[in-house]
Order: structure tokens, then sequence, then C-alpha cells
């Protein structure tokens, strides 16, 4: 009974006991390059390495721990020459991973440089759209979505994906360009594509008639991409996600699964317990879920 009296105490007064160990298992698990991989031991990333400096990085000091300082170091050593960041050191080619790179270097404060060249990156990134009036017609009436918007890809070039531009999205605003032409119509990339049911899926919401499946994950990255640009709470379109995954989460039983449901739930400011109570149970004995280093640290994240 006492255990799970200390699984769901509420937020505000105190960090978690869940939470505590979870930080321990990061600062474990870092990587001598300073990075994190998605399992321990594994070769650094730069999504698992930003979502656990966001993690680790304590607002209420104005100095980096040494763990947060070699994060740090790894992010800005790996940026590339054109001001984007690639999966790994050893990939060449700009892409995605930027966006997760300019959170973390925003959050952890300084690195201004490093943030403004891949903000810079990011706004001039290509991406593939259909503008002839035929096709576009041709689009619409197979996908029922407007293949003029811009939102952003996996890579340049590609066409454009939900959660690449939420995530854009977070850290364009996070490096202080909120009010962006490019952000403004990646937010109604995020709208055209969302599902008449509530929610998002990796794409289109329709495909050729039929409804696309929604997903946790996608969702909670549009919603909060959505908060971030300070989207009304009484947005029908918000109220139909938030009810998607206020309803979804009843039926989700991973690790990754639940702590998008909170990510979503939190940022939206609704009562998350429930489902935090059930995301501690999986916690193992060393902290982590699962033994990844990322989903334990978007898992500490959605406590902030």
């Amino acid at each position: 009974m006492w255990q799970h009296f200390l699984l769901t105490i509420t937020r505000g007064r105190g960090t978690l006991p869940a939470m505590n160990t979870a930080r321990e298992f990061l600062l474990q698990s870092q990587n001598a390059d300073g990075g994190w991989g998605y399992r321990v031991g594994a070769m650094s990333f730069v999504e698992p390495t930003a979502a656990a400096l966001i993690a680790l990085r304590d607002e209420n000091t104005f100095t980096l721990s040494e763990v947060e300082g070699r994060a740090r170091d790894f992010l800005i050593a790996h940026q590339h020459a054109d001001g984007g960041w690639g999966i790994a050191p050893m990939d060449a080619e700009s892409g995605w991973m930027t966006a997760w790179a300019i959170r973390a270097l925003a959050h952890s404060g300084g690195a201004n440089d490093a943030i403004a060249r891949g903000a810079q990156w990011l706004l001039a990134t290509q991406v593939l759209r259909v503008e002839e009036s035929a096709n576009r017609a041709q689009i619409k009436q197979l996908l029922a979505i407007d293949s003029t918007l811009r939102g952003f890809p996996w890579q340049p070039g590609d066409a454009s994906w939900v959660q690449p531009t939420a995530l854009a999205i977070l850290a364009l605003v996070a490096a202080g360009q909120r009010d962006h032409a490019r952000v403004r119509e990646g937010i109604e990339y995020l709208f055209d594509r969302a599902s008449a049911r509530g929610g998002w899926n990796v794409g289109n919401p329709w495909m050729i008639g039929k409804a696309m499946p929604v997903t946790i994950q996608d969702t909670a990255l549009a919603l909060s991409a959505l908060r971030s640009v300070q989207i009304a709470a009484s947005d029908a379109r918000v109220i139909a996600a938030l009810a998607f995954v206020r309803a979804a989460s009843a039926r989700v039983t991973t690790a990754a699964e639940l702590t998008w449901t909170l990510v979503a739930l939190r940022d939206w400011q609704l009562e998350i317990e429930d489902v935090r109570a059930r995301l501690n149970a999986l916690q193992r004995a060393d902290g982590s879920w699962q033994g990844n280093p990322f989903i334990t640290a978007i898992a500490m994240s959605s406590e902030m």
C-alpha cells in the first residue's frame, strides 16, 4: 500500500522517488563521449543524448553539472558545418535530429551560436510539396490534404511528416523563432493533417477514403507543438486530440505509450496521476524503463 502511495504522490510536492532512481540510471549510463545510446553501453545518438540533457537539467541552478556539460559538449562537437545534426557522429547528413539538439541546447542555456545555426538550418530545410493544380486536386480527393503546405521532413527534400514537423516547431520556438512564417505554416500543416476523430498519425489522416489509425506518440508531439505556440485549449482540434489521448490512455500498456500519453496530458495540464502510477509500475529496479535511456529521459521530462 505505501509503495502505491509513493508512486501516485501529486505533482508539486517534490520529486517522485521513481524520478530519483531514473535520474541515477541516466547519470550512470552516460557514455565516455558524453552521449547516450538507446541502450546502456550502445553507441551515442543525438536523440537520446538531447532527451537526457533535457531531463537532467535542473533549471533552479545556474551552472551545468559535469554530466550535463559533457552532454552539451557532445552535441556541440557533432554539429555539422551547415548548422544541422545527423542521427549520430558517423552520420554526415543533417536531418530531423537537428530539432532535438536545438531543444536540448536551448534548455541547458548558452550555446547561442550553435542554436542559431541549427535554427537557420531548420528554417531553410527544403521539403517536397505539390503545387500544380490538377495534381493538388487529385491529392485532395484521395488523401483529403492540402499538398501545398510545408511541414518538415525527416531528411531535406523529402515529404513532410507529423513527427519531424512537431519537433521542428518545438525547436524553433525554443530558439526564439515562434513568429517565423515557417513555424506558422508548420502549424497549418499539423491542423491540416489532424484526424477528424481526434489526434494524428505519421502523416495523412486519410488514404483513398479510409481513415488512417491515430498514434499516441505523433499526437503527443503535435499537441506539444501546438501548446508551444499558445494555441487555445478551447480549439476544437485540440479538444478532439486530447479526448483521443485520454481514451487511449485506458488501453495502452507499454512504457513508451504511457510516457507519451503523460507528455500530451501534462502539457495541457490535465489529470495524469492514474497514467503515471501505471508507468511507474513498469519501472525497472535499475531506475530505467525498458533499460532505454531515451524512454527513461522522456518519462522524467513528463514530470517537469
